[in-house]
């Protein structure tokens, strides 16, 4: 699995933070749900599986509605309520935010619907300890469900073509996904959290990722790999890109970058080709409307009309 992008950006550390290491006893799961309890209960359930288990798992009812599964209330988990449907910035912040009169150390953040071997905390732990003390991130890979190329054929496309790695630079992850990642603590609180004026999502985890990074590496853990079983559908694939092209145009804004918009992409396997020009389209589409959102709703003179392209960004594969 190779890296496919990168975010036109040089990200030089202003302060190094040294973190304590990582440990499953001191370690916090947050898990943000919205209108998916059925895929909220196997990311639980794995993450309940696994040896050594985290700390505390916390889930954050991001629903407009608060009733609960009956399931929820069974299981050794935390819940996290609030007023209506907040995003997922604002859900992660809030399962941040809990006291559990625990010490936590390290945040891993994960999505609904996601699985992973039940040594995955060692995983993370073994490959943290060959990290300089100075990381204040840990990301790690995201694949699909993958049962043939013909049967599965978007799983394969997003586990062929990387598209949930990280942006990568030549000193390692500019970012994290949100899908897989484990955050010092004290690195969360001194970068801020997650930004909430990302309205979806896409994009608010590089965003908060770059923002760590000016505090020091994000590591890269190869073997914590995480199994997301994505939508065999067309129509579900396309949604998805324009929600990621939607988050390269606000996080072009907000971090004054060149242009975040997407004009090809070459698949690494031919067979993906035709997936890989749907991707294009749907960023596109993505981009364009919510960008001319931007201007509109922001007025930002300070944004040009047709901004210059950034070679930089001609290998943009996807984001989280």
């Amino acid at each position: 699995m190779s890296w496919v992008w990168t975010i036109p950006l040089d990200i030089k550390p202003s302060h190094l933070l040294r973190p304590a290491l990582i440990r499953p006893a001191h370690l916090r799961v947050i898990v943000p749900t919205f209108c998916d309890w059925d895929e909220a209960r196997i990311t639980i359930d794995s993450l309940l599986a696994c040896t050594p288990r985290p700390a505390e798992i916390v889930l954050v009812n991001d629903n407009h509605e608060p009733d609960l599964p009956a399931w929820t209330r069974r299981y050794p988990i935390y819940i996290v309520n609030y007023a209506g449907n907040r995003g997922p910035s604002h859900a992660r912040n809030e399962g941040v935010r809990f006291d559990s009169g625990r010490p936590i150390d390290w945040l891993y953040f994960t999505d609904t619907g996601c699985v992973r071997s039940i040594d995955f905390f060692g995983e993370l732990v073994d490959a943290s300890m060959a990290m300089p003390r100075t990381t204040v991130a840990i990301a790690a890979p995201v694949v699909g469900v993958v049962e043939s190329p013909g049967t599965t054929p978007i799983n394969y496309f997003m586990t062929e073509e990387a598209i949930l790695n990280p942006p990568r630079d030549a000193h390692g992850p500019q970012a994290i996904i949100t899908a897989n990642a484990a955050v010092s603590a004290i690195a969360f609180r001194a970068a801020g959290g997650f930004n909430t004026a990302y309205p979806f999502a896409a994009g608010e985890d590089l965003d908060l990722g770059v923002r760590l990074r000016h505090l020091g590496p994000i590591g890269w853990a190869e073997r914590a790999v995480v199994q997301h079983r994505f939508e065999e559908s067309v129509d579900d694939f396309r949604r998805r890109f324009v929600r990621y092209g939607a988050g390269n145009a606000h996080l072009e804004h907000a971090l004054r970058l060149l242009t975040m918009r997407v004009e090809s992409i070459t698949a690494h396997k031919p067979v993906l080709q035709r997936l890989a020009d749907i991707q294009v389209g749907a960023m596109q589409v993505g981009y364009d409307r919510h960008r001319a959102e931007l201007i509109e709703r922001l007025s930002c003179t300070n944004l040009p009309a047709n901004p210059c392209p950034s070679t930089a960004t001609t290998c943009i594969r996807g984001m989280s």
